[in-house]
């Protein structure tokens, strides 16, 4: 049995999973389909899982009870609802925002997180991209949805370098990265970010490797033929059905 398998098989018997005549694939499975089932998630978020297919993106990246997960750039939860009910009630979701929210009283994803049932174990965090900073081997996963691109977005004046190293240092050896955005033309250059709020899934794959990740698997759930890659995502012709990239890298 792989190691992979192993895990998991462990992971469930620790947390009682396991049922007779079902296997953990079976379990994993009902575990997933329970989280975003979940009918205390926002209906902003919900209404947008046939598009997204989260599910799906979080069984590729294989997420686990227990797993401790940064969900960057959370801003209405979609992912850490979901992530907090796969990594139970001994994994912890981080969720990060922009200094911006942590300062608004009324903020009302940062209260959501204060009260919800289904989200006691997500944890907000509040920082810039450049003034991020984790606690080593931290993590087990990091998230990073349809954000990547706003490292190259000139108004953020991010330090790829820096925040990738970081997220490097903060995930333990094996963690993974999941990385989904919106496709650029293929061999556009970085301002894209800018110009499109989009990215070369090249460019992402070449800046993940100068920092140390490996290439796990790619998936194509996300993949729209029909898009126009040259459109700003907020085009009112492609929002919402942009053909989009899901990448997964572990640190090795």
């Amino acid at each position: 049995m792989k190691f992979n398998q192993l895990r998991k098989t462990a992971i469930y018997i620790a947390f009682g999973l396991l049922l007779p005549n079902m296997t953990y694939a079976d379990q994993y499975d009902d575990l997933i389909k329970a989280a975003v089932d979940n009918p205390a998630r926002a209906e902003t978020n919900s209404s947008r899982d046939a598009a997204r297919k989260p599910g799906e993106v979080i069984k590729f990246m294989g997420v686990m009870p227990g797993d401790t997960v940064l969900d960057m750039v959370s801003n209405g939860g979609f992912y850490a609802e979901i992530l907090a009910g796969v990594v139970g009630s001994e994994g912890r979701v981080l969720a990060h925002m922009f200094p911006a929210a942590g300062m608004d009283p009324d903020n009302e994803y940062a209260a959501k997180i204060r009260t919800a049932d289904h989200m006691q174990n997500v944890v907000p965090i509040y920082a810039s991209f450049n003034s991020l900073d984790l606690k080593e081997n931290t993590l087990d996963y990091v998230f990073l949805i349809q954000n990547f691109h706003d490292f190259y977005f000139d108004r953020f004046d991010v330090d790829v370098d820096r925040i990738l190293a970081m997220y490097r240092k903060a995930l333990k050896p094996g963690g993974i990265m999941a990385v989904i955005d919106h496709q650029a033309e293929v061999g556009a250059p970085s301002t894209t970010g800018t110009t499109v709020h989009r990215i070369d899934a090249a460019i992402v794959k070449s800046d993940m490797e100068k920092a140390g990740f490996k290439l796990e698997g790619e998936l194509d759930i996300l993949k729209n033929d029909t898009d126009d890659p040259t459109k700003s995502v907020f085009d009112d012709a492609v929002r919402g059905k942009t053909s989009r990239f899901i990448l997964k890298f572990s640190n090795p």
